[in-house]
């Protein structure tokens, strides 16, 4: 940080003896309380000892380049310089040197205040919260919202789940975006119920109004639908998939950095791609449609506060972990390629999460910001 010219001003007539005004003993009062290490250097400065032993770089200046600045300057002004004494001269010459000091010193002594360093201890769990994104553009944060109904719409806010009333006066279209660490749900104007884990976005109409019921997906979700055969629903993965629904229960896996989009039905059923999911079926889509059977617990763990694990490979599990602990992975070289079993609870502090991931072999170190680098 720059000193003002005013603190500057303040320590060069303390260090030349001169009387201080008001206001500069007013700042010279200030600066002093302000850290125990300014009346440090307010003693040196006074006692004399400033700023010789602390200006080795300036001794090495020449005198001439600074009595030529100091010619510009007044030649400026439109001075004479010949008419000036030496005495003049030098002291306005020592007077550069000891601002361009003072700057130096300053700087250089300046307590160096830094963001405090997060510790891995420090990373707690995600937990519910949501951004809303109104027709208008306008953004709601949901996170520490009270209850009640969400100004210009037709939604309210009831122990964090947001709820529509069934419109028919016109159809608009809300956003519902669970950044990093939040998950949230959602009942539809028609009462579907979506649930939305971290780092997802569902868009959707404030009223169905004609015969289809649309909404569209990024990220992962999992889908109660209200049973309506005059009204099919439809949920688009935009330039993915179209996934056609009766009354149903579902879950939606299509995060961007996941190499294939996972559809797996609970009940009921659903199309994708002409092809009909038998309940505890999985549509794998990817360059191609594959269909295999899924284990339901292991797919819906998320939703009911579980990280399950079984045949996870290592990039599979960090990348969860990077949603719901809202950290960046990197991975050093050498790093095993590992696959986990078993089942965490997904409400604990990330530091003991890993003191159990460790057991496998790899490790953990946190870095800069909420950089966690995996290591052998």
């Amino acid at each position: 940080m720059q000193p003002q010219p005013l603190l500057l001003r303040v320590l060069y007539k303390s260090w030349s003896q001169q009387p201080l005004s008001p206001e500069e003993s007013q700042a010279l009062t200030a600066w002093l309380s302000a850290d125990t290490h300014n009346q440090q250097v307010f003693t040196e400065i006074s006692s004399g000892q400033w700023p010789h032993h602390d200006l080795q770089y300036y001794h090495q200046v020449s005198p001439d380049k600074q009595w030529a600045r100091v010619q510009q300057k007044i030649a400026l002004q439109q001075r004479p310089v010949r008419k000036m004494r030496y005495q003049w001269a030098a002291a306005a010459a020592i007077a550069v040197l000891l601002v361009s000091g003072a700057t130096w010193y300053l700087i250089r002594h300046q307590p160096v205040f830094t963001k405090p360093t997060i510790q891995l201890a420090d990373i707690q769990p995600g937990k519910q919260g949501a951004t809303l994104t109104l027709a208008n553009g306008e953004k709601v944060v949901l996170d520490s919202l009270a209850n009640g109904q969400i100004s210009g719409t037709n939604a309210s806010l009831t122990n964090g789940q947001l709820s529509y009333k069934a419109s028919n006066t016109g159809t608009s279209y809300n956003t519902m975006t669970t950044p990093k660490g939040r998950q949230f749900v959602v009942v539809l104007p028609d009462g579907s119920k979506v649930w939305l884990n971290a780092q997802t976005s569902l868009r959707y109409p404030t009223a169905f109004i004609g015969p289809e019921r649309r909404v569209e997906i990024i990220g992962e979700a999992y889908f109660e639908i209200a049973p309506n055969a005059s009204q099919p629903f439809f949920v688009n993965i935009p330039g993915k998939a179209e996934i056609a629904v009766l009354g149903t229960s579902f879950n939606i896996n299509a995060y961007t950095d996941e190499s294939a989009i996972n559809t797996t039905l609970i009940d009921g059923a659903v199309k994708i791609q002409n092809t009909l999911l038998r309940p505890g079926q999985t549509a794998q889509l990817n360059t191609a449609l594959t269909i295999v059977n899924a284990d339901v617990e292991k797919v819906t763990a998320w939703k009911n506060g579980i990280f399950n694990f079984e045949g996870e490979s290592l990039q599979e599990v960090m990348r969860q972990l990077a949603r719901w602990y809202d950290i960046e992975v990197v991975y050093a070289p050498n790093v095993p390629n590992i696959i986990f079993g078993g089942k965490m609870s997904k409400d604990v502090p990330l530091a003991g999460l890993l003191r159990g991931l460790e057991a496998t072999g790899v490790h953990f170190r946190l870095e800069a910001g909420r950089r966690l680098v995996v290591y052998k």
